[in-house]
């Protein structure tokens, strides 16, 4: 596979080898005992299916294994096992070119971004979607295109058994390969777990079962265990009568991490009103750049920019409340927050005033005209669909998804959705109505999980969640505002709005009410069950810390090449003065702020040395543990040196390491800072250890000078 230059082996072919105990398991489900089978592994790596094979003394008719690496494919023979055949080849060309049928097809197929096919293997993926009459889309992975190759590749009383992420359950790119599975197959199930089972990477994974039995039937079921010692506990007979009808009408599979008692009464209400019943839901406004377009008042009175600047609310932090009303505004414009959205006209280049024109200019000096949004506007300072909307909806969410009423009148960008209420519908009521456990749920359900515990909703998604909507709603709305305003516990909140809205409202029964508390429960518990196992793991004085690495692909899957964290600088906010032996420097700076110390090459020093810098982008590893949103500064660590300037991170986002050394491969994704030099905070370099790694510090301002004092 065409992947990026200086990856891991295991990353150049998006491999990450199977446990054996995972595969060993997949084995003897699938082969139940028969001794006939014939059995096909699409991307064998070294073969740990094979060697499963091998050393239990597994029966079977024949094996065929295809490997694209010949390295790997080499390994793979070597292992000598009996009536086996491996294929050096893509499996894209195997799948299309083979007239072979298999018993049973396992494996864990390569996880590999569309981005990073080579030409030839995007069209003979194209060809593999049309043979089974499917659509492939830019954003489908490799491991979908694996999937649908090997579905076409099964006998009529086929099995096929694989390792595969969890994006499976919930991705929109999934979503035709989810119907597709449960229309060719009669059963199903899902086998996730609650601990990471791929050590080397933090990839959440689900074993894929699938079998085709000739009936009329088409049932599902998701059983979860902690790790893989569960997993072979398992009671086969729980994998041989999967309970669940399949619903072709639900789009997303989480649904079945629940049981037939709690599938009940979500079907009961899930065919009522629902928020797109009320309204509309948009994105919100997409400026092409957020760090140009959006400032805080500082910024708006040293450009006199009020001519064109308008109310905004951008970040979640910004939200306290049910209700975002002016007083709100303004008090995030006294904080210095980003509430001001820059909607220039056309002839704002032209026409405006010296302030205006001088800001402008230095958007076109930073390449804001050059930017993928902008650059294909016919002005490129000029933001399309400028609309307020009636309520807010926050696209990404920790404990629950917001939803507030726009009273302030103002402007969000894509951080959160817009939602027009109709005419017809009474506001605050409206928005009161979906604080409830079941509309809570279904917001858990229709939407997909990130890293960190992360919930994402796209517009769609939220017009699908249940409302419970009556007008009488209105009445809690204050009481409500209030609790949200003091930060009240979510549970504290649906104790008081489910007896309103679900029990008096809806007429649900005391035990639906609780069972509905139960399903919202059960379903946040599982996505935020990895943070809290790695808090807890943390906790443990003997075991050792391991920093993992983060996932660029997963990012770009977020950000794409947009800002995931935008500081505004203001000089002339913060002026101390040290006269400490180790700093004698005036510089603006903040103590409490998070500081991101990193190890600089040899081949870079240079710019660094000079104070030129504007870019640093990391090495192919970056830490996890590093909070991205929070980090402020940035200090050069020089091998044998130390550290010694200072530098504002103005923009962390992603992109390409040729942005750093131009000739180099431009799809090397790498983590980018935008730096801007502060100036020599210590009087000569300071010697210290890099943590994690041997290559970065996470740290703040602080803590830093008390180190090297």
């Amino acid at each position: 596979m065409q992947l990026i230059k200086d990856a891991s082996a295991e990353k150049l072919r998006g491999a990450y080898y199977t446990p054996p105990a995972i595969a060993s398991f997949i084995l003897h489900w699938g082969i139940n005992g028969g001794k006939d089978a014939d059995i096909l592994e699409p991307s064998c790596g070294d073969g740990v299916f094979l060697e499963c094979m091998r050393d239990e003394n597994m029966l079977f008719n024949t094996v065929t294994a295809v490997e694209y690496e010949a390295a790997e494919a080499d390994k793979a023979r070597a292992l000598g096992l009996h009536d086996s055949e491996v294929v050096n080849q893509d499996f894209h060309r195997f799948c299309l070119d083979t007239e072979k049928r298999f018993d049973l097809v396992v494996g864990n197929p390569p996880f590999i971004r569309y981005q990073y096919y080579d030409a030839t293997q995007q069209k003979l993926a194209d060809e593999i979607f049309q043979n089974a009459k499917l659509k492939r889309t830019k954003l489908t992975n490799a491991w979908v295109t694996f999937v649908v190759g090997c579905t076409q590749l099964l006998r009529d009383n086929g099995k096929m058994g694989f390792v595969i992420p969890s994006e499976l359950l919930m991705v929109k790119y999934a979503q035709q390969l989810r119907k597709n599975l449960a229309k060719t197959f009669n059963k199903i199930n899902i086998i996730s777990f609650e601990n990471l089972v791929f050590e080397e990477i933090q990839q959440e994974v689900v074993l894929l079962l699938c079998e085709k039995n000739g009936t009329n039937e088409h049932k599902i079921e998701h059983i979860e265990v902690t790790d893989t010692e569960r997993l072979l506990a398992l009671d086969p007979h729980q994998l041989k009568f999967p309970s669940k009808d399949i619903d072709f009408h639900t789009d997303k599979w989480t649904y079945y991490f629940l049981d037939k008692k709690e599938l009940d009464l979500l079907d009961k209400v899930k065919k009522a009103t629902t928020i797109s019943s009320f309204a509309n839901v948009e994105v919100g406004i997409t400026t092409g750049s957020n760090d140009f377009f959006t400032v805080p008042q500082s910024v708006v009175s040293m450009y006199q920019l009020e001519e064109y600047a308008r109310p905004m609310v951008g970040r979640s932090v910004q939200v306290n409340s049910l209700c975002f009303t002016k007083r709100d505004w303004k008090a995030n414009v006294a904080s210095e927050a980003k509430a001001h959205l820059l909607v220039f006209t056309p002839d704002a280049k032209e026409n405006g005033n010296e302030g205006v024109k001088a800001y402008l200019e230095s958007g076109e000096a930073a390449d804001i005209d050059k930017g993928y949004k902008t650059s294909i506007r016919e002005q490129w300072w000029v933001i399309p669909s400028i609309k307020l909307s009636d309520a807010l909806f926050l696209r990404r969410n920790n404990l629950y998804p917001k939803f507030v009423l726009n009273e302030a009148g103002a402007y969000t960008t894509d951080t959160m959705h817009r939602v027009f209420i109709k005419d017809s519908v009474n506001k605050k009521a409206f928005v009161a109505s979906y604080y409830n456990s079941l509309s809570f749920a279904f917001a858990e359900i229709l939407g997909r999980n990130f890293g960190g515990g992360c919930l994402e909703l796209m517009p769609s998604e939220v017009g699908g969640i249940y409302l419970p909507y009556r007008e009488e709603n209105e009445k809690i709305f204050d009481t409500l505002d209030r609790m949200l305003r003091r930060k009240a516990s979510a549970d504290e909140i649906l104790d008081y709005t489910d007896e309103i809205i679900l029990r008096q409202g809806m007429g649900l029964s005391e035990e639906e009410v609780k069972l509905a508390r139960s399903i919202w429960h059960k379903i946040i518990n599982r996505r935020l069950t990895r943070e809290t196992l790695e808090k807890s793991m943390k906790k443990k004085k003997t075991e050792k810390v391991k920093h993992m690495q983060l996932n660029f692909l997963d990012l770009f899957e977020q950000y794409d090449l947009e800002p995931i964290i935008q500081n505004s600088m203001v000089r002339e906010d913060i002026e101390l003065e040290y006269n400490t032996k180790s700093i004698r420097h005036n510089l603006p700076i903040d103590l409490a702020k998070n500081l991101l110390i990193c190890n600089v090459k040899k081949d870079n020093w240079e710019q660094y040395l000079d104070g030129s810098a504007k870019i640093y982008y990391t090495g192919k590893k970056f830490p996890t543990t590093v909070a991205l949103n929070k980090l402020y500064y940035f200090m050069p660590f020089l091998s044998g040196k130390g550290i010694r300037d200072l530098y504002y991170i103005k923009i962390a986002r992603l992109g390409y390491r040729k942005e750093g050394q131009e000739n180099e491969d431009k799809n090397d994704l790498r983590l980018v800072f935008e730096i801007e030099r502060v100036g020599q905070l210590f009087e000569d370099y300071k010697k210290i250890q890099l943590e994690i790694w041997h290559t970065f510090t996470d740290t703040t301002m602080e803590k830093i000078m008390d180190l090297v004092d």
